[in-house]
């Protein structure tokens, strides 16, 4: 009787010789089956980021430099003082380039999940062809939201941090060289150096998700998209300072005198009016009577304003007071997180009624 005898195989070897495993489930899958769109993604935010990098790096340092070597308060030489304002332009049109491409990504990712995860696959039949694999609708519907919303949010918040950092890095020089400081309400600086950006780009997917459920037609979702995310943009940026409760100033209380404050740059105006005998405050009415009244205060050839002319005026016109409605800068947060939170729960009713809309799809 014979004896095979097998040689032994080195614990490489058998490790070696094992078949790699395939990436799978329905993650990969998705990424697999957007990978275009994630590549696009990429590169956008790539770009992006390299333009706010080189405000940050090598833009910001000349202009800090050269603001530095020049004296912008007394006597400067021209080709210095040219050589200044060069920088800043360069400065501030990266800065803008960066704005707008934090500003527009809602947009694009709100059009592609308008257009591309739920829209394309219902229109085409897909969808149906994967709930009879192994997939469930829940989890189908799972990946579809989860998973762009992951890679929107990382990529917007690491170009909201770079702009921040930018930002931070030129603020001082700007300031020096323009003798003015940009105000904290400006579009761009609330919306880039705050946190809005990122509940406004899962909102976008959200919105767009759903409307691919609904309408399962590409364009007809991607054009419904497009127009309630400006829309629900425009009347957001509008309607920003009512939000949180404002302060009111009187200006019969003002030592100085001036029917209108002056109000400083950290404080943002949000509406203007006059006080009625009642102790109301009237709004467009008192705001037009307060302007007639002006004219009356700048009447005479004096140096200065005549307020008992100008509030005599007033008095005619059946008001007592001016009164001003503004938010300062400690306002920053208290808007930033109560805008977010109008984001977030219109994305949060999106993913409800997406859920919704699937599970009366499936029972059928």
């Amino acid at each position: 009787m014979s004896t095979t005898l097998k040689s032994p195989v080195p614990p490489e070897a058998e490790d070696a010789a094992a078949p790699v495993k395939a990436p799978g489930g329905l993650a990969w899958a998705v990424f697999r089956l957007h990978r275009w769109a994630l590549w696009a993604w990429i590169a956008y935010v790539a770009l992006a980021a390299g333009v706010l990098l080189w405000a940050w790096g090598p833009a910001a340092n000349e202009l800090v430099s050269l603001a530095a070597a020049c004296d912008l308060g007394g006597q400067t030489e021209p080709s210095c003082a040219r050589n200044v304002y060069q920088a800043l332009e360069t400065y501030q049109e990266l800065m803008r380039l960066g704005f707008f491409a934090v500003f527009g990504a809602p947009f694009l990712v709100g059009a592609w999940a308008a257009a591309a995860p739920t829209a394309r696959e219902m229109e085409t039949g897909t969808a149906e062809l994967a709930w009879t694999q192994s997939v469930t609708p829940a989890r189908w519907l799972t990946a579809k939201l989860a998973l762009p919303a992951v890679v929107a949010a990382a990529g917007t918040t690491l170009l909201l941090a770079l702009y921040r950092l930018a930002h931070q890095e030129g603020a001082a020089a700007f300031t020096a060289i323009r003798h003015w400081t940009p105000s904290w309400y400006n579009e761009d600086l609330f919306t880039m150096t705050g946190v809005v950006m990122v509940p406004r780009v899962l909102c976008a997917v959200a919105v767009g998700v759903l409307l691919g459920l609904l309408l399962k037609r590409s364009l007809a979702s991607l054009g419904t998209g497009l127009a309630l995310l400006a829309a629900s943009t425009f009347a957001v940026t509008l309607g920003r300072g009512y939000l949180w409760p404002r302060e009111i100033r009187f200006a019969r209380a003002e030592t100085a005198g001036s029917p209108y404050l002056s109000l400083n740059g950290s404080e943002w105006q949000i509406a203007t009016g006059a006080v009625t005998e009642s102790g109301e405050l009237a709004g467009d009415a008192g705001e037009t009577a307060g302007y007639v009244c002006m004219n009356e205060g700048y009447r005479d050839d004096g140096p200065g304003f005549d307020a008992d002319a100008f509030y005599s005026c007033l008095e005619d016109e059946g008001y007592t007071d001016i009164w001003v409605a503004f938010h300062n800068r400690d306002d920053f947060w208290p808007l930033q997180l109560v805008e977010s939170g109008l984001w977030l729960a219109v994305a949060l009713t999106a993913v409800a009624l997406s859920y919704r809309a699937l599970r009366r799809r499936t029972a059928v």
